[in-house]
């Protein structure tokens, strides 16, 4: 009836013979974040949820048979300021009641996940919920954001921050860079490598970063007798516990010790020892011989460069 109702769209690797369409009421709200040129994505929640589904937990939170909503299990965050408490149960979204699933019924018999009603709700970055918190009802104003912040962010078309030391490249772990590392998921979770465990977290302060080896060490007589450490987070540096590429360029540079030891945080890697002189040395001599037209990106050089 000259009416659209979504993008239809396929994906050939994996498809499992399933197709998908985009709604046309997802097109219209990318056209309208759009159109200052800037993609921004939609608001979101981002606290972790369970169901109210079973007897013992709702005999637990004094709920009686009536009470329906989602239970939250670990609220986005923790300090005294938030709205949403661990124990909390969201009843309602605005107008909408939530069921013990987390659904909500809209026209028609539509029943859909609350969360749906997010993008429609917020206003000034929050959304209206009605929880109830030690058998008390309370209205509450709920922040939501179109990102959460991450270990492993999208460079989102910027170049990647990277720095050189001798045979070894560092860079902070990124969506982009991990995404190349997926068919090796298995190996890394067998060695609690953090680019497994941690991957999804939200950083424990401010700037913390994964510093990773993302390529395999520059062929040199410094690095005789390592086991390559592609793929390997960098823990410490002569014992200092490694906060992102900026810190990790700051001890380099600021090392006196006679020798430079390098550990990475998992539970199968080696320590790799390097002479400090040595390496300083034979790091412009690495970079000649591979074509590498700088130590550094212009950031990271930057910090490099700087006086103690």
């Amino acid at each position: 009836n000259d009416a659209m109702v979504g993008l239809i769209f396929s994906k050939l690797r994996q498809s499992h013979n399933i197709g998908y369409i985009i709604p046309s009421e997802e097109i219209d709200l990318f056209l309208k974040d759009v159109t200052d040129g800037h993609y921004d994505g939609k608001p979101a929640l981002h606290d972790q949820l369970q169901t109210l589904e079973n007897d013992a937990l709702r005999g637990m939170l004094g709920l009686d048979r009536k009470a329906t909503g989602m239970v939250v299990h670990v609220p986005d965050r923790d300090d005294s300021d938030y709205p949403l408490k661990e124990w909390d149960l969201i009843t309602k979204i605005g107008d909408h009641e939530v069921d013990n699933v987390g659904m909500v019924r809209l026209k028609d018999g539509l029943r859909l996940r609350f969360q749906y009603l997010v993008q429609k709700l917020a206003r000034d970055g929050k959304v209206p919920l009605e929880v109830v918190r030690k058998g008390e009802p309370i209205a509450i104003e709920l922040p939501v954001s179109n990102r959460r912040p991450t270990l492993a962010e999208s460079l989102r078309g910027r170049y990647p921050s990277y720095f050189v030391f001798g045979p070894l490249v560092f860079t902070p772990a990124t969506a982009d860079l991990l995404s190349g590392f997926d068919r090796l998921a298995p190996a890394l979770s067998r060695i609690a490598s953090p680019l497994v465990t941690r991957r999804d977290d939200k950083p424990r302060f401010e700037g913390e970063e994964l510093v990773v080896i993302p390529a395999p060490m520059f062929p040199h007589r410094l690095a005789v007798g390592y086991s390559s450490p592609i793929t390997k987070v960098v823990k410490e540096v002569n014992g200092v516990r490694i906060r992102n590429l900026r810190h990790l360029v700051e001890t380099l540079r600021d090392a006196k010790e006679k020798y430079v030891t390098i550990s990475f945080d998992d539970h199968a890697s080696e320590t790799i020892v390097f002479d400090r002189r040595e390496i300083l040395a034979a790091t412009d001599e690495i970079l000649t011989d591979n074509g590498v037209r700088q130590q550094a990106s212009d950031d990271m050089r930057a910090v490099w460069e700087e006086k103690k």
